[in-house]
């Protein structure tokens, strides 16, 4: 009876999660401006297109991972992928995490530097080197769907069962590739971008996200889930997923965050042509903080990971403002995620020090709430918004809390589940020394300082 009513509970979860992710694609789409005249129909038609496809993709996922196979046919048999192709795979999309990071940062620079040359702006150096770090994960597609036709027998169900991994490999890649080709076919349509929050590049955040957290995935399931642990008893393994959920937080906060980083710049909000309500800065700081919070400690099972994730974050920030010698950006976006992080963090404490339990969703949002009271007020003062809502604000909190909260845990949950199940079919391959991670990651490093101090400004 228990079992039946949490399954009807999760049911309704993820009905609800439904519906909010429709209302929030149409709220995004408004709040991201909306062109006028003979545009706006035109306008309202692409974004249908834009969201039916979201909805293609989703449906796939279910057809080809989950729903149940036909009464003929066979249940394919497990195929795992070797360990070290899982290794190098989780080590290419981390160092192409990595240079997306690094090329938004640059990007957005150059935007405020020398404004947006429609046209121009498509291979700038800073897109080129994103475009680099989106091609390392569609390339890794690629190479996964050569391996599912050459290796893995029966139909693309059985196929895509028989090897997990390779399955997510090519659908986060497919579409990675929807997301980056639906943005010049935007510009192409209405011109420069209404806002930095653009349907496509809301989109494209998506497929990075999701890019991201199979990367992780990818990562940890050649190693052993383990006990709940602290800060302090991290080890090398773990510091790839820091880094890639550090990236995950990096990118969130750039794009959602950005025209209210602006105006620490300087830009006065009339100038960027606001559509949105300010509560919305609290609500997208709670969001990114909780999602990346709360699979940093889920995942790596470690009591203090999300907050050595916030702070990971912050050094990569700050040295890329230190690396451009730049007054146009700051990092006030990120401290201010350092207090729900650490929250996060003392929640997943007491559940798996005191309680010696798996820590529960809703404490998590009550952790994270209670922390944004005080970290309200450096906010709002940092950022100018003295004359917010109050009532919308707190609002904004609680329910963006709750609701991240819930769905966060459910991924993490979704996602230590396929991590004990890929270990359970595991083969003897043996593990690739941390000196050659860090070694790759470091060849990215090094390939994109160059390309930047060798990258002629545009005239």
């Amino acid at each position: 009876m228990t079992s039946l009513l949490a399954d009807r509970t999760n049911r309704l979860g993820w009905a609800l999660s439904g519906v909010a992710g429709v209302l929030l694609f149409a709220a995004f789409t408004i709040w991201g401006g909306i062109p006028g005249g003979d545009q706006t129909a035109l306008f309202w038609a692409q974004a249908t297109v834009l969201f039916l496809v979201l909805c293609a993709f989703a449906l796939l996922h279910w057809h080809l991972m989950i729903r149940p196979l036909a009464p003929n046919i066979r249940q394919p048999k497990s195929d795992p992928l070797p360990v070290r192709a899982r290794q190098r795979i989780a080590v290419i999309q981390a160092g192409g995490a990595l240079s997306i990071i690094v090329g938004g940062v640059w990007d957005e620079i150059w935007h405020r530097k020398y404004g947006i040359p429609f046209g121009e702006d498509f291979f700038w150096p800073p897109h080129l080197l994103m475009y680099f770090g989106f091609l390392t994960f569609i390339g890794v597609g690629f190479w996964a769907l050569r391996y599912l036709n050459r290796r893995l027998k029966g139909n693309f169900q059985q196929r895509f069962r028989s090897n997990a991994i390779i399955g997510l490999v090519i659908l986060s890649a497919a579409f990675m590739l929807y997301a980056l080709a639906a943005d010049p076919f935007w510009h192409w349509t209405f011109g420069e971008d209404l806002t930095a929050w653009s349907i496509p590049h809301l989109i494209m955040l998506l497929s990075f996200i999701v890019s991201l957290c199979l990367a992780v995935f990818v990562h940890l399931s050649t190693i052993p889930l383990g006990k709940w642990r602290t800060i302090f008893k991290l080890k090398y393994a773990d510091a790839l997923p820091l880094l890639v959920f550090a990236c995950c937080l990096l990118i969130w906060l750039q794009l959602m965050l950005i025209d209210w980083d602006a105006t620490l710049a300087g830009v006065q909000p009339a100038q960027l042509g606001l559509f949105r309500p300010e509560w919305l800065l609290a609500a997208n700081l709670v969001g990114g903080a909780i999602f990346v919070g709360v699979l940093t400690t889920g995942i790596l099972r470690c009591a203090g990971a999300a907050t050595a994730t916030g702070l990971l974050a912050l050094a990569i920030r700050y040295g890329l403002i230190q690396l451009f010698a730049t007054d146009l950006l700051h990092y006030v976006a990120v401290i201010a995620s350092l207090l729900p992080l650490l929250a996060i963090d003392l929640w997943a404490f007491y559940c798996s020090a005191i309680r010696k339990t798996e820590p529960e969703w809703r404490g998590t949002a009550i952790a994270v709430i209670l922390a944004m009271l005080p970290n309200a007020i450096v906010i709002r003062g940092l950022y100018n918004l003295q004359a917010a809502d109050n009532l919308a604000y707190a609002l904004a909190v609680v329910v963006t809390g709750i609701g991240m909260a819930w769905f966060s845990q459910q991924i993490a949950n979704a996602m230590s589940r396929k991590r004990q199940a890929s270990l359970a079919d595991q083969d003897e391959d043996t593990l690739i020394k941390p000196r050659v991670t860090f070694g790759l990651l470091g060849g990215f490093a090094v390939f994109m300082f160059f390309f930047i101090v060798t990258a002629p400004p545009p005239v």
